[in-house]
């Protein structure tokens, strides 16, 4: 009976590895074409496929999640709402990122921004702070005090909150001026990216991240990982030689 119980558990593991692996792959694919895409054919037609493939990219970490509960789906649209929210005040008032406006090729907008800038904050800032999770998680397991059990449970850490902005905002000034190059949105005046977008995009992280410490949830998600690395890869390499 022990034995039977421990192949069904071995055959969800690599039931649930060949998932994350497919989607890696497809996440990769996607990429890779839409690099070759905008850096040697038509850099516009691939540029309006960015919301199906931020779409495609948010179903797959959804659907890859381990253990989702409602606390998870409440950071989605909590993060989403918040992020709209911030970027219509921001376009509308230029107070926050500076004088900046969206342009159409991101799709449907509200009060001026693209619905889909919403789901992208929360795409970003999950992948984030999963990534830095997951390496913290990695030093943490190596750790034989006693304080082992509790570090790997609960919320996350006040100072992932605190990383994961941070490199949140890395990550918005590594894409800032690619999306700027395919019409995602347009800076007023010289077109110079204000300093303070990043002070905003930093401050803004750190409330969403904070929201999502008191669900007490553990971003846990591999492929999430995998993505931050992937799109990371990809701006950095569009920012070179596009």
């Amino acid at each position: 009976m022990y034995s039977g119980i421990l192949l069904k558990k071995l055959s969800v593991q690599s039931f649930s590895q060949s998932k994350i692996e497919l989607a890696t792959g497809i996440a990769l694919i996607i990429h890779t074409a839409g690099l070759i895409g905008m850096l040697w054919a038509d850099k516009q037609w691939f540029a309006r496929m960015t919301p199906l493939n931020l779409l495609l990219m948010l179903l797959l970490i959804i659907l890859l999640q381990e253990n989702k509960n409602k606390a998870f789906y409440l950071f989605i649209a909590g993060a989403s709402v918040i992020g709209l929210f911030t970027e219509i005040i921001g376009v509308n008032t230029g107070m926050l990122f500076g004088n900046y406006s969206y342009g159409t090729i991101l799709g449907i907008k509200i009060a001026g921004v693209p619905i889909i800038i919403g789901l992208n904050w929360f795409v970003v800032l999950y992948c984030a702070v999963a990534t830095l999770n997951y390496f913290n998680q990695y030093f943490i397991r190596n750790n034989k005090t006693e304080k082992r059990n509790t570090l790997l449970s609960g919320p996350i850490d006040l100072y992932l909150v605190i990383a994961g902005a941070l490199l949140a905002t890395f990550f918005d000034w590594i894409m800032e001026p690619i999306a700027v190059s395919l019409g995602f949105w347009t800076w007023a005046g010289d077109g110079q990216i204000p300093i303070f977008n990043y002070l905003t995009w930093f401050c803004v992280s750190i409330l969403i991240l904070s929201l999502f410490r008191l669900t007490k949830f553990r971003p846990e998600n591999i492929f999430a990982v995998r993505l931050f690395l992937i799109q990371l890869i990809f701006f950095i390499l569009l920012r070179v030689f596009l």
